[in-house]
C-alpha cells in the first residue's frame, strides 16, 4: 500500500441537490441536475474560510473579558460564513434562472435544507482516494 493512494485527487466536490422529501435528484429546466460545486475540507480555501472564523472567536476570547460566551446564532452565522465562502460554482435554478454566486448567502438561508445537504456531502468527501 503507497500512502499517496489515500490523498486527495482534487480540491473540489460537487454535489447533487435532492428533493428534500422524496431524495429524487432535482433538475433544472434544461433536464441537467442541480449541483454545487465546493473547495473540499482538505483545500487551502476551506482551511482558509474555517481559519478566518477560529481566528474571529480567538481575537473575542483575548478582548479582556474574563468568561466569553459564543451564542448559538454566531455558530450558525460562522458556519454559513464558511459554506458561502468555499461554495466554488454551480448550476441551480432559483427564482427561475441560474443566480451568480454572490447570492449564495440569500439562498442557503431561504432554501436552508441545502446546507444540511451540502454538509453532509462534505463531511462524506473521503471518497477522495485512488483505488
Amino acid at each position: 500500500m503507497d500512502l499517496m493512494n489515500l490523498t486527495p485527487t482534487s480540491d473540489i466536490v460537487e454535489i447533487t441537490l435532492k428533493h428534500p422529501n422524496t431524495g429524487e435528484t432535482l433538475t433544472n429546466e434544461d433536464k441537467t441536475p442541480m449541483t454545487i460545486t465546493f473547495h473540499a475540507p482538505h483545500s487551502k480555501t476551506y482551511k482558509s474560510a474555517m481559519h478566518e472564523q477560529t481566528n474571529k472567536q480567538l481575537k473575542k476570547s483575548r478582548s479582556g473579558k474574563k468568561e466569553v460566551q459564543v451564542t448559538a446564532e454566531e455558530l450558525e452565522a460562522s458556519s454559513l460564513d464558511v459554506l458561502v465562502k468555499v461554495t466554488e460554482d454551480w448550476n441551480i435554478t432559483y427564482e427561475g434562472k441560474n443566480p451568480p454566486i454572490k447570492k449564495a448567502r440569500e439562498i442557503y438561508q431561504k432554501v436552508f435544507w441545502i446546507k444540511e445537504q451540502v454538509e453532509e456531502a462534505l463531511a462524506d468527501s473521503l471518497d477522495f482516494t485512488k483505488a
